[in-house]
């Protein structure tokens, strides 16, 4: 499937939380709140899905192909290039970007 349309929401920074993505694959299904985090060594960025906590965790929804997880991540990862890093020349001065 391809994958379309994708959004990148910012939220104020907590505890390396820095987003939520929403992203269409193909013209049949959204998925959403998809959480972006920064990595704590700061070298880019990890995806958290959507879970469910009963007793266990268990996800709402996760690639289960390898390469379509690549997919969802690249271009999750091109999108927070464009919001996070072009906006801000300087990481402590968020002010471009609107929380």
């Amino acid at each position: 499937m391809k994958i379309k349309n994708v959004i990148i929401r910012p939220v104020a920074p907590n505890n390396g939380l820095i987003g939520f993505a929403s992203i269409t694959l193909g013209d049949d299904m959204a998925l959403n709140s998809i959480a972006i985090y920064r990595k704590l060594d700061g070298s880019g960025y990890r995806l958290v899905y959507p879970t469910k906590s009963q007793m266990k965790m268990k996800y709402i929804f996760h690639p289960l192909a390898r390469q379509m997880s690549k997919e969802i991540e690249q271009a999750i990862f091109e999108e927070c290039k464009n919001v996070f890093e072009k906006n801000c020349d300087d990481r402590y001065d968020k002010t471009d970007v609107r929380y």
